[in-house]
């Protein structure tokens, strides 16, 4: 049995109905892309963990023709897991006796890029031409802005989430792109991938008050879609914020910058790194910090700036 059969055994005959359908689509993506077209056609016998091991070196040079960079290591983990993953299923079912990933490690992390987020004047201008142009179909970027909601939670919003009496948001679905058995691709809406991202997050006054008269004009139970009720597809919202920052001459920095944005705007607020977690929907403290240690060493330089001399 070559690799592919025996991929293609574990991951569509028994895997798929395990597995959430994003999950499946992860690994299904790293299978056809990388490892199929390079070691797919090699006997599961004659594998060894040097093959593997020499494998994955070479992916740590391989140029991905979706972002024409470098594959990430969260793409090479996921690689990993696909062989791991069915090397077990084989050694279960006694297909084979072989299982060259037992000593294999994963990647390790790729450092942590810096969070980029507006800064205090960008978000006033990107606020202010919002609130001028009262186009309701920007309602998504100030819901952002002030919740740290991710892309695929703002679209999955309904005002059935929206508590407006008590003044809570509950994140318990997201929305991403699923590719149809037949071809092409169709939003799906899910529940998170963790449980840490199903989540109650308060709302600010002035934000519960604008949802309250947004709700009374809206044509449709999606809290963002287009003016007339129908449908805001993902790439159309997301055309719309870079085409305002265009207009408004402010940086344009990609739609997760708002979630940076708010996570920014609360830390130099001075929110707990705990609270704030909990309201990114991270699945601990130490990731938050991880991910916006930056924002909190500029804070800590800003706080020293205002230590004067006492002599």
């Amino acid at each position: 049995m070559i690799l592919n059969e025996l991929i293609n055994e574990w991951l569509y005959e028994n895997h798929k109905i395990e597995v959430k359908e994003r999950t499946f689509l992860r690994y299904e993506g790293v299978y056809i892309q990388h490892i199929s077209p390079s070691i797919g056609q090699l006997d599961i016998e004659e594998i060894t963990p040097r093959t593997v091991q020499r494998y994955l070196n070479s992916l740590h040079e391989t140029i991905s023709p979706r972002t024409h960079r470098k594959l990430t290591s969260a793409t090479i983990n996921i690689v990993i897991s696909v062989l791991k993953l069915a090397y077990n299923y084989g050694i279960d079912f006694e297909i084979t006796s072989n299982n060259p990933t037992t000593k294999i490690k994963r990647a390790k992390q790729d450092s942590p890029s810096k969070a980029q987020a507006f800064t205090r004047t960008e978000q006033i201008k990107i606020e202010n031409y919002i609130e001028k142009s009262q186009d309701d179909e920007y309602l998504g970027i100030i819901v952002v802005l002030y919740t740290g909601l991710r892309l695929g939670e703002i679209l999955a919003l309904t005002w059935n989430d929206v508590n407006i009496k008590t003044g809570f948001i509950s994140v318990s679905k997201t929305q991403y792109k699923m590719r149809r058995p037949t071809g092409g691709w169709v939003d799906t809406v899910s529940t998170p991938k963790t449980k840490s991202s199903i989540r109650e997050i308060p709302l600010p006054s002035f934000l519960r008050l604008l949802l309250q008269e947004s709700k009374k004009n809206k044509k449709s139970n999606k809290v963002v879609c287009k003016n007339d009720g129908s449908k805001l597809d993902e790439k159309v919202f997301i055309k719309k914020y870079h085409t305002l920052l265009k207009q408004i001459k402010v940086r344009d920095l990609n739609f997760h910058c708002l979630r940076h944005t708010f996570a920014t705007r609360a830390l130099e607020n001075r929110m707990d790194i705990k609270t704030l977690s909990e309201i990114l929907g991270h699945a601990n403290a130490s990731t938050t910090l991880n991910i916006y240690v930056h924002s909190l060493e500029d804070h800590k330089k800003n706080q020293m700036r205002r230590i004067k001399r006492l002599i």
